[in-house]
């Protein structure tokens, strides 16, 4: 047949009930939109450099075989306070604990152990990759003021394997608008600064288990460390109104909020309670006087798992 069309493309996820046994996702696991998603299948083949009177070469052999996928999502809530976002089951596979609060709140912190792994599928126009015991990192950011924000997800896995399949037709996608970056009440270290771009990144080590008893070579993906970071682009003040280089000097921690959205069921509220300066730089933007400033989120209590709230609202 031939002539496939990458516009043509559905990704499904659902959360693992055992680590790293596939759970096959289904047409209401396919509940959100992504954009440009790219599956990479690696598998290593091994050399066989036997030596004889003839320099060709000997048939290689296939070893374990992962896989990696990464799209982007809108930052969007469910529309209903209190309901996860479909995002939510991507964000738990990135480290993020997940606590719900009826007709309020749902709330994404990282946590450090017992992690959720999923499954992942994308439907490419007749085909269908397919990968488990997956884990993943992601970006949240924002390009330019005015805009909506976003997710890029980066999952790593066990390759499965590649079918054809017809195109999934996916159930129960939410309806709401991913509300752009305005009237924000942006705080950095508690000062209202003007930015134009805005981004975090969880920071997520992922490292695949190797295991020969499993056909593929590998029993799942693990998050092994994270650093979460940023870096935003707020316009120079002059020290007497906020002291960037004091700040940056003496390593101060401040507190970091930003709103997305104001109708209830689709607000996302961004908070860290520890942000420290690690550089800046200056620069210009549209003939104004910026700073190019970059960031890490740390502990505020001695347990950690508090250094970053995604609370949808």
């Amino acid at each position: 047949m031939g002539g496939l069309l990458s516009r043509r493309a559905v990704v499904a996820a659902k959360i693992e009930t055992t680590e790293g046994t596939l759970n096959a996702p289904a047409a209401a696991d396919a509940n959100f939109l992504v954009v440009d998603p790219k599956y990479v299948i690696g598998r290593p083949v091994f050399d066989r450099k036997n030596v004889d009177a003839s320099m060709s070469a000997y048939a290689g052999i296939p070893g374990a075989q992962e896989a990696t996928l990464t799209f982007r999502v809108e930052n969007k809530g469910s529309g209903t306070a209190g309901t996860a976002p479909a995002l939510g089951k991507l964000l738990k596979a990135c480290g993020m604990g997940e606590t719900i609060t009826g007709g309020i709140s749902a709330i994404y912190k990282p946590i450090s152990t017992a992690l959720s792994s999923i499954s992942l599928a994308l439907y490419k126009d007749g085909t269908i990759f397919t990968m488990r015991g997956a884990r993943g990192t992601f970006k949240f950011g924002v390009g330019k003021g005015g805009e909506p924000g976003y997710f890029d997800f980066t999952f790593r896995g066990v390759h499965v394997n590649v079918v054809a399949g017809a195109l999934l037709t996916g159930s129960g996608i939410e309806t709401t608008l991913p509300p752009a970056f305005l009237n924000a009440a942006l705080t950095i270290q508690t000062f209202a600064a003007k930015v134009d771009k805005f981004s975090l990144d969880i920071g997520n080590v992922l490292a695949l288990r190797t295991d020969p008893n499993q056909p593929e070579g590998y029993f799942s993906c693990a998050i092994t460390d994270r650093n979460v970071t940023g870096s935003c682009d707020p316009e120079w003040e002059l020290p007497a109104t906020h002291d960037f280089e004091t700040i940056w000097k003496a390593g101060t921690l401040g507190a970091l909020s930003a709103a997305f959205g104001a109708t209830a069921g689709n607000i996302l509220t961004v908070t860290a309670p520890k942000m420290q300066y690690t550089k800046f730089a200056p620069g210009t933007r549209g003939g104004v006087e910026i700073i190019t400033l970059d960031f890490m989120l740390t502990r505020s209590l001695a347990a950690g798992d508090d250094e970053l709230s995604l609370a949808y609202t």
